[in-house]
């Protein structure tokens, strides 16, 4: 009876063991898993930033582009064009990017706007 107690306490303490490795093995699966989620969740994380900065990186070229472009339309036609223009299309600081053609023909145009008035 003794011997049967013992064998049946051995077996439980086996059967003890056997179920904390399993959690154990468990928690190292589950641990497993969330580091896998982090890293991917990081690296797509990562993939997305680098995607905006391109897509701002071209945007910031694509309006440089424009900009040089309505530059050279100015200084090729703005000179010719002063009176007729709306209000807007010249900017601040665009005087003086536009060369000196134009601020000749600006300065007769205001001239004369002057002597009209």
């Amino acid at each position: 009876m003794l011997q049967d107690l013992a064998e049946k306490e051995r077996i439980e303490q086996l059967t003890n063991e056997r179920k904390r490795v399993k959690m154990m093995e468990h928690r190292a699966a589950v641990d497993r898993i969330i580091t896998e989620r982090r890293l991917r969740r990081h690296i797509e994380m990562e993939k997305i930033l680098r995607e905006e900065e391109e897509q701002k990186e071209e945007a910031r070229e694509q309006d440089q582009l424009i900009e040089d472009e309505r530059l050279r339309i100015l200084r090729e036609h703005a000179h010719k064009l002063l009176g007729y223009m709306p209000v807007g299309i010249l900017r601040e600081g665009d005087e003086e990017k536009l060369g000196p053609e134009f601020e000749i023909a600006m300065k007769k145009y205001q001239n004369r706007r002057f002597d009209c008035d």
